[in-house]
């Protein structure tokens, strides 16, 4: 290999003009094309194009290095490529990632926006998969569908939508796997993922970058390998990997899969005709939202009902303490509908599908008259979190109305990953409180500043 470099080296510093090594350097890539028989010519020229690049670089480099300069540059760029590691740099097309995955023995961490295609065709057809015991052995990173960054990932009108579908895609097919037994972690990353990373056994690393208008398939994919490469750059992959998986979003999977899978369905004889969810929502956050996407996926008409409306009149609550506070009631009833409509409506759903009523649960008697003389057989949608909760279903059973539990798999409670007190001291202190509220909320309270503490 070095004598063929010695030699083109030579060439290219032999006296001539540049165009002159150019045209060489054509001929060789029409030439290349030819023989090779190369299909996707588009991809192809781009390559050339990088190749003639290096090209006049190289006769530069080689013009001003001199010809022993250009040859260690040359030697270092090979054996540099495989003292890290570097296996290969193909389309992803080219070198699936599931064939890598299908390999595995031990791990895997992936991280990627959706990945439903290779996630499916890994999981299911991989040995180590199907046998697997250990959750924390295969970790799984999507990209949180609620992100801000959606917009800013996708292209063209529709773009935003088709991404955000094919991530509730990806965690509807990661439940139906967990009910079939299969053992793994799921997070959410709150922004578009800085790389798509497949590492397999801690050793093998596939990464490629993302870019807005490609599908994914025609980006060139890096491979390392640290089997035999003690400077290979895998472990730092790894590092990388673990520090984004540490600042990834905790959810419950069933929940999640259940209230987002079906939420753009068609009305359809299956559901209610009129349900209803309720809450503070102070602020509105991502779990509020899944709870009333919910509750719209499972009703014709859904009412969403804001408990508390007038911050005014708190009354104190011996089950849950900080309802009957100032600092944990600091948007008014306004603030909250508009959080809850904007959000919803930015997800694209009608307004036709809800409506955002008072519900002063605290005074139950009097909002469970105004709701029977505008709504008939409502059924209310209860999340049970606490003994908060299953107090709630008593007065709502006393008073006749018909109650549905969104129960969680693992227990009669629901897990909470993200809660208002959570968000609130993060607005107070300024901090990552975006990631945890869709864009209403955001909307609502930048508008307005901190909350105010009374």
């Amino acid at each position: 290999m070095f004598d063929f470099l010695s030699r083109l080296l030579r060439f290219l510093k032999s006296p001539g003009p540049l165009w002159g090594t150019v045209v060489f350097s054509l001929c060789f890539v029409v030439a290349a094309s030819i023989f090779f028989k190369v299909s996707d010519l588009a991809a192809y020229w781009v390559s050339a194009g990088l190749f003639f690049i290096g090209v006049i670089l190289s006769f530069v480099f080689s013009r001003t290095a001199g010809f022993d300069g250009a040859l260690s540059h040359f030697r270092e760029v090979i054996i540099g490529s495989t003292s890290i590691g570097l296996v290969s740099i193909k389309k992803l097309s080219d070198n699936p990632p599931e064939v890598i995955a299908l390999q595995t023995k031990t791990s895997m961490q992936f991280m990627g926006i959706a990945g439903e295609k290779f996630l499916r065709a890994a999981l299911e057809s991989g040995v180590f998969f199907r046998t697997n015991t250990s959750v924390q052995a295969v970790r799984i990173m999507l990209m949180d569908p609620f992100s801000d960054d959606m917009a800013r990932l996708s292209m063209g009108e529709n773009g935003q939508s088709t991404n955000r579908l094919k991530i509730i895609a990806t965690i509807k097919l990661l439940h139906d796997l967990q009910m079939k037994g299969y053992k793994f972690e799921v997070r959410l990353y709150p922004k578009t993922p800085p790389l798509r990373l497949l590492i397999s056994d801690n050793t093998v690393t596939a990464m490629s970058v993302y870019s807005p208008d490609s599908n994914g398939w025609r980006n060139a994919q890096l491979i390392f390998d640290a089997k035999n490469c003690p400077d290979s750059l895998a472990p730092y992959f790894c590092e990388l990997f673990n520090d984004l998986w540490e600042r990834g979003l905790n959810f419950n999977l069933s929940q999640r899969a259940e209230a987002l899978s079906s939420f753009k369905q068609a009305i359809d004889s299956t559901m209610v005709e009129v349900g209803m969810v309720h809450g503070r929502f102070q602020p509105f956050h991502h779990e509020h939202f899944e709870y009333v996407l919910y509750g719209i996926s499972r009703s014709k008409k859904c009412l969403i009902g804001i408990t508390q409306p007038d911050i005014g009149k708190i009354t104190g609550c011996e089950l849950l303490p900080h309802r009957g506070t100032s600092e944990g009631n600091p948007f008014s009833f306004e603030e909250r509908a508009d959080m809850i409509r904007l959000s919803l409506l930015d997800w694209g759903v009608p307004e036709s599908r809800f409506e955002i009523i008072r519900f002063d649960i605290d005074q139950s008697d009097e909002a469970f008259s105004v709701l029977r003389q505008e709504h008939k057989n409502v059924v209310q949608f209860v999340r049970l979190f606490s003994e908060w909760e299953i107090h709630k279903k008593k007065i709502f059973e006393s008073a006749g109305m018909k109650v549905e539990i969104v129960r969680s798999e693992a227990s009669q409670f629901s897990t909470k990953n993200v809660t208002g007190t959570l968000v609130r001291e993060l607005v107070e202190s300024d901090r990552n409180w975006k990631d945890f509220v869709p864009l209403g909320t955001k909307l609502v309270v930048s508008s307005r500043g901190k909350p105010k503490r009374k």
